[in-house]
């Protein structure tokens, strides 16, 4: 995975990050996405300049305060629908590790809940289908399991799919179905 594509992927976590809080600082933004602290003040500046957030005063420390406008909110949904599975990959997208937990925390929304049972099933899918590489293994009722992203193929998220399909024993290859009619 490039740098870019890692970039943009801890951008949109960054975001959804500053989303859930709805009011943050440059040090909370970096704290509660793991992020760099220049890093999160280079994203707050651009997301002020396209009106995504806007200054509300000073915090703590006489750190400056910033909050989701509300057309940020739109502005983040423009071109592509919120799903569960479109949060978690995101949200995989911009984490170097993680568990199901992680990634429920990371991808629950205003508009879009993920629980952990739910982030526990895409995980063990996408590690099924060569995309996560099993970190460390669960431990039932100590632990859970931790995972890395490996193939990090784009923003659209994997999904399964059931396909129908015709077996022939004779070629041993299937074909395809077109328009899943008997």
């Amino acid at each position: 995975m490039g740098a870019h594509a890692l970039r943009l992927g801890t951008d949109d976590l960054a975001w959804s990050v500053a989303q859930r809080l709805g009011s943050f600082t440059y040090a909370q933004l970096s704290a509660e996405a793991g992020i760099p602290m220049e890093r999160a003040s280079d994203l707050v500046r651009g997301w002020a300049k396209a009106g995504r957030v806007e200054l509300i005063g000073r915090a703590e420390r006489k750190r400056l305060k910033y909050r989701v406008a509300t057309s940020g909110v739109a502005s983040l949904a423009e071109g592509r629908t919120q799903t569960s599975w479109g949060n978690m990959w995101r949200a995989m997208r911009g984490l170097t590790s993680f568990t199901p937990l992680d990634i429920a925390t990371h991808a629950t929304t205003d508009a879009v809940s993920v629980s952990r049972e739910e982030a526990a099933v895409y995980c063990q899918m996408l590690v099924r289908a060569g995309y996560l590489r099993v970190l460390r293994k669960a431990l039932p009722g100590r632990r859970e399991a931790s995972y890395r992203l490996i193939r990090n193929t784009g923003p659209m998220p994997p999904r399964e799919r059931r396909v129908r399909a015709v077996y022939d024993d004779n070629l041993q290859e299937y074909t395809h179905l077109a328009g899943g009619a008997p």
